[in-house]
């Protein structure tokens, strides 16, 4: 990947999660994949960043903004940075329209869907490479993401708040990312012809520069964990 070694070459104490259950990841020692929602992945934010004395910076996509934001509800950081996120029902949106059985795991679509919704700045060969590393998720997270039945306390939410949207999102589009970014009062950065993986897209560095120009403003510092 591509934001980890960057911001840690720009003299951040960077660390990444990896979710319970996802590639190589350990099962939730008390929660199935089935039952598994956005408040549980707050928790596993909550694990790791209780390791460090520090209130974190954050930095998340997609399905795991939706989490950052529902742990910043009851945890202090120093600043929330959401790219292309998944909004909580007081902001709302289309219903994202993917099958979900709450039986069974949801299992990623075929390739040329995925593409389109996930992938679809990436050259086919990196798209490809990027597929197969997609697993199996909660039902009941992808329900939760894709209906936006999750709720945030605005109030509660400490911080600086930055959101990033892709112009050619159709998963969480520009007009999603924006109506996010006044509800929190927060600050909102537009990228023309980017989609919805703005970390994997050729021109990445460039979301990876307007986040650390902002961090360095709202924080004063470039040495936060």
């Amino acid at each position: 990947m591509h934001f980890l070694p960057y911001f840690a070459k720009a003299g951040w104490d960077c660390h990444a999660l990896n979710w319970f259950g996802h590639n190589g990841s350990a099962p939730h020692p008390e929660v199935g994949l089935l039952q598994r929602g956005i408040a549980d992945v707050a928790e596993e934010i909550a694990h790791v960043a209780g390791q460090f004395k520090e209130s974190p910076v954050i930095i998340a996509h997609s399905m795991g903004a939706l989490a950052a934001q529902k742990y910043a509800e009851c945890h202090p950081v120093s600043a929330l940075v959401l790219l292309t996120p998944v909004v909580p029902a007081e902001v709302g949106g289309d219903v994202i329209d993917l099958p979900v059985d709450p039986n069974q795991p949801w299992m990623p679509p075929r390739f040329e869907i995925a593409r389109e919704l996930w992938l679809q700045g990436l050259e086919e060969d990196e798209a490809r490479t990027y597929f197969e590393k997609l697993c199996p998720e909660s039902p009941k997270s992808v329900y939760e993401a894709t209906r936006w039945t999750v709720p945030i306390d605005r109030v509660k939410v400490s911080g600086p708040i930055l959101v990033v949207s892709g112009e050619l999102d159709r998963l969480t589009p520009p007009a999603t990312g924006r109506s996010l970014a006044t509800f929190y009062g927060a600050d909102y950065r537009y990228q023309r012809g980017r989609g919805h993986n703005v970390l994997l897209e050729p021109n990445w560095r460039e979301t990876a520069s307007i986040i650390a120009a902002w961090l360095s403003r709202e924080t004063g510092t470039s040495n936060y964990r």
